[in-house]
């Protein structure tokens, strides 16, 4: 393989791998120390100084085209990410900063706002009768009843629970306009690796395909940044279900 193949003419800032940003990706693998934990995860032997590269590429050819490999038929980029967030030389600093890892699921509260703000949306909390899973919510319109728009965001920092959100029934948030779920990318890259243990090979597009089966989207909080990765199927919900809302809202209100 004459250097991993990332595609021609692909947006390094939307495309991913195990949710990690192609433009991330590439500078990556730039790094010596990072070849070094990747040479030793996907078990390269004798790969020294500049052939190191090569060496792992071609170690990731050989995974790709045997059967029974976790890797079979997986593209190269794709093994490339997945490597590098369980490489065991590089968890913890390098790894939390490329997948953006938090330690806790409230850092993702105030990024979210903002995007939530940034597209015309006075985010309120989540969590009033009848509104579903969604943490956050964002809405628009006076009263909701004139052109209004309501969408949940179910914030998660936790393998289970996002694998929970992702398996909830498709009607489960029709009450609502729009549905995502947000999380980093290191939450992505995890849920993946989850599955491995029920599943012989790897599937990369097991979070898109579960994420666009529910009509839900995908938000990505990468630090201060929020990307939206999937776009949510959207619903016009008629005034009396906004009326209803409005409702729940002020109900779930300190003193409502």
């Amino acid at each position: 393989m004459k250097g991993v193949k990332f595609g021609l003419f692909v947006d390094p800032d939307t495309t991913r791998f195990s949710g990690l940003r192609l433009r991330r990706l590439k500078e990556a693998i730039k790094d010596p120390k990072v070849q070094d934990a990747l040479a030793e995860e996907l078990e390269v032997a004798g790969a020294i100084g500049s052939n190191k590269m090569a060496a792992i590429e071609r170690r990731i050819d050989e995974l790709r085209t045997t059967k029974g490999s976790l890797w079979f038929e997986v593209a190269a980029p794709e093994v490339l990410a997945a490597s590098i967030f369980r490489a065991k030389q590089l968890q913890g600093q390098v790894v939390d900063e490329l997948f953006k890892r938090v330690a806790r699921v409230q850092q993702l509260a105030g990024p979210l706002a903002m995007w939530l703000d940034l597209a015309g949306l006075t985010p309120h909390p989540g969590g009033a009768p009848g509104l579903g899973r969604a943490n956050l919510i964002g809405y628009r319109g006076g009263t909701f009843v004139s052109g209004g728009k309501v969408v949940g965001v179910e914030v998660t920092n936790d393998v289970g629970e996002l694998g929970r959100a992702l398996d909830e029934p498709k009607g489960a948030r029709d009450k609502l306009t729009a549905s995502y779920v947000a999380c980093t990318p290191a939450l992505v890259a995890e849920l993946l690796w989850a599955r491995t243990a029920v599943a012989p090979r790897w599937a990369p597009d097991a979070v898109r395909e579960k994420v666009q089966a529910g009509g839900l989207g995908l938000l990505l909080v990468e630090g201060e940044a929020v990307a939206q990765a999937i776009l949510p199927q959207e619903r016009k919900l008629d005034t009396g279900k906004l009326a209803a809302i409005v409702t729940a809202l002020q109900s779930s209100k300190p003193g409502g």
